[in-house]
């Protein structure tokens, strides 16, 4: 069963020359973007389409490190802390990504879905 869907949209000069990886990216996700703003955006808008999805936003109870992004092959895998999974009871659900870029923009949608 379909429980949320979270869209985002993120310029993707947002995230040129900016000092913000290490406080919302976690290392695997540092490393896999190389700083590259592109690689950056995309994790930034899957992030907030994440908890869009979960119907929070960001809060004290998710945190940007409490998601961590990790690209597949041929789409994005997001994985949340114990914290996280715990207090918005998420353990078992589903999140699809869809990821697409047009000009400058990156657009992230995700849709969360209850198994069971």
């Amino acid at each position: 069963m379909i429980k949320g869907l979270g869209i985002d949209l993120t310029e993707i000069d947002r995230l040129k020359n900016t000092n913000i990886s290490k406080k919302v990216f976690l290392p695997n996700e540092i490393t896999w973007a190389k700083e590259d703003p592109e690689k950056l955006a995309i994790l930034w808008s899957i992030k907030e389409a994440v908890v869009k999805s979960i119907g929070t936003g960001f809060r004290e109870n998710i945190l940007w490190k409490d998601i961590e992004v990790i690209p597949s092959k041929d789409t994005y895998i997001v994985k949340f802390s114990n914290k996280t999974k715990e207090y918005y009871n998420i353990a078992d659900d589903l999140f699809h990504i869809s990821v697409t870029k047009f000009n400058n923009l990156i657009f992230a949608q995700v849709i969360r879905e209850i198994v069971g």
